[in-house]
């Protein structure tokens, strides 16, 4: 079972991403996906950067894909696509427009998160086009991601760490939060480099706004499930960058993978290289954003609110 880490969600400044990049280089992960999936309008790295990053990261050891913006808009966003596929490197389609871009016949594309790979039947769609590769939907619960690997025999990857993405919209989320639209962008994402946290009237964290995307409040962990993501047949896990404590998060995920620490030790572990709550409840079969602990999932039990914080 491989480790991987997925794209860089936030808006990071140019010398941090590189910096980033160089650490990654000495992580122990499988496969990097590098590129952009939000926005174009808060790329810090230009294209001789992630082709020189790309380089940088194959030398170390690691296998590179590209990363697809998850919605392609506008002709700026869809020519930002056809030079991305330009590179000798395998693409990670996460618009189905990218499939027409980049063919799956002639070169390996893989399908992310943000396509909407449910079930057995896009799945096999998917497969017919070329795509051996899939990371499933987020919101998908252990039975489904359990039956589509069984059904389809496809090359399966979980999102296990990180917040979650949970939406996409043409507009900009955080430039409308000071009164601005997307076309006058005045890079406010790179004020939050894990996103601008937005409560509820009675101050309940309820999601984390990014540029054009709305995540999770609460960081999804499924570090608690690793043996039995293994046990059903997920040939990848995906730890989503976050802006401090990569390294640590990578490393404690990879000692689970070998059975160096317990489910129980790695949560503890886990509560201090990240803050605030955390959520597993799809996975679970629950509430997106509720912590299901495993001793108790059996039951049924749920764990309300992220009281892991």
């Amino acid at each position: 079972m491989e480790l991987t880490l997925g794209p860089v969600l936030f808006e990071w400044k140019r010398e941090e991403l590189v910096k980033f990049y160089e650490e990654v280089a000495g992580m122990d992960i499988d496969r990097v996906y590098l590129g952009e999936v939000v926005c174009t309008r808060k790329l810090a790295l230009n294209f001789d950067d992630i082709e020189r990053i790309a380089g940088s990261l194959i030398d170390s050891g690691k296998k590179v894909v590209l990363s697809s913006l998850a919605v392609i808009s506008n002709e700026e966003e869809l020519e930002f696509t056809r030079r991305l596929a330009g590179f000798p490197y395998a693409i990670e389609a996460n618009d189905m427009s990218v499939l027409n871009i980049a063919d799956p016949s002639k070169r390996e594309v893989l399908a992310g998160p943000h396509i909407t790979a449910y079930n057995a039947p896009s799945i096999e769609f998917l497969k017919e086009t070329g795509v051996r590769h899939v990371t499933f939907p987020v919101e998908l619960p252990r039975g489904s991601v359990l039956y589509n690997i069984r059904e389809t025999g496809i090359e399966a990857e979980v999102f296990v760490h990180g917040k979650v993405p949970l939406a996409f919209s043409w507009r900009c989320y955080t430039s409308r939060a000071f009164g601005l639209g997307k076309t006058e962008c005045r890079h406010h994402c790179a004020k939050y480099p894990d996103g601008m946290e937005i409560k509820t009237m009675d101050g309940e964290p309820v999601f984390t706004v990014n540029g054009t995307t709305l995540l999770s409040a609460s960081t999804y962990t499924l570090i608690e499930s690793v043996e039995d993501l293994r046990d059903i047949g997920v040939k990848a896990l995906r730890i989503s960058p976050q802006y401090r404590e990569t390294g640590k998060i990578v490393e404690l995920f990879r000692r689970r993978m070998r059975g160096e620490t317990t489910a129980e030790a790695g949560l503890e572990e886990l509560k201090g290289s990240t803050g605030g709550s955390f959520c597993n409840g799809w996975y679970m079969g629950g509430a997106g954003k509720d912590y299901i602990a495993k001793a108790r999932s059996s039951s049924g039990a749920q764990e309300k609110g992220g009281i892991y914080g």
